[in-house]
């Protein structure tokens, strides 16, 4: 072999090993990650939220690996009873090595009660790499809704605006029916209350006996205080 070959044979060699070398390197990735903040945080002061509404939930998490990785934050929400109610995650976060995320949930809390929380971290949502706390706590706790102290029962009220008049509080109940009520109650049509308050649908209800004859539901925002028997 001339002394050209055998140079390029070493060359190639030593190229070769380098390859092996990074090959070797590229497979040693680490995917870690550190949770290092969530919200709620204090099992001390849980968060208090009105039964029906929306608590916001966070997770502030760091990539300890050595490259970027595909991360899945997840909250995990038990009920007083320790019944698993609802989980929420966030597939696919990307974060380079050593930076930070934050993912942020809007979670409805249906009932009154009290909720345990767990956050956690996953690698292609099937290996956990993080959570926090180590065990569920209580994190929430939701009060019942008042749904209005505006009217009390029997005092007397009047439309401020024409009003759909249904046989029960909600939008998708039907209007009533009666000789007296035409499509609507128009407006300053008076009554008194005799039952309430209800919510549905984004509106607080009443039910309301009108003088004319006919008694039925009406969203508060068209009623007013009324004078007189």
């Amino acid at each position: 072999m001339g002394l050209r070959n055998t140079k390029l044979l070493r060359t190639l060699m030593q190229v070769a090993a380098g390859g092996l070398v990074l090959v070797a390197l590229a497979g040693c990735g680490r995917v870690t990650a550190r949770i290092d903040t969530h919200r709620p945080t204090d099992p001390g002061t849980p968060v208090r939220v009105e039964a029906g509404a929306t608590t916001t939930l966070s997770l502030t998490f760091t990539n300890t690996g050595n490259r970027t990785g595909s991360f899945t934050p997840r909250v995990t929400v038990w009920d007083g009873f320790n019944v698993r109610v609802g989980e929420r995650n966030a597939p696919n976060v990307s974060v380079p090595a050593g930076q930070q995320r934050t993912v942020t949930w809007d979670y409805p809390v249906l009932a009154p009660g009290t909720y345990s929380l767990q956050f956690s971290v996953w690698k292609q949502d099937n290996t956990l790499l993080a959570q926090a706390p180590q065990e569920p706590q209580r994190l929430i706790v939701a009060v019942p809704a008042v749904a209005s102290t505006k009217f009390g029962s029997g005092d007397r009220v009047r439309t401020v605006q024409t009003v759909n008049v249904r046989t029960g509080p909600g939008t998708s109940n039907r209007e009533v029916t009666h000789v007296n009520y035409r499509e609507h109650a128009a407006v300053g049509a008076q009554g008194r209350i005799i039952g309430g308050p209800d919510k549905a649908d984004g509106y607080v209800w009443w039910r309301v006996e009108f003088d004319v004859g006919f008694t039925g539901w009406c969203i508060e925002d068209a009623l007013t205080g009324a004078t007189g028997g």
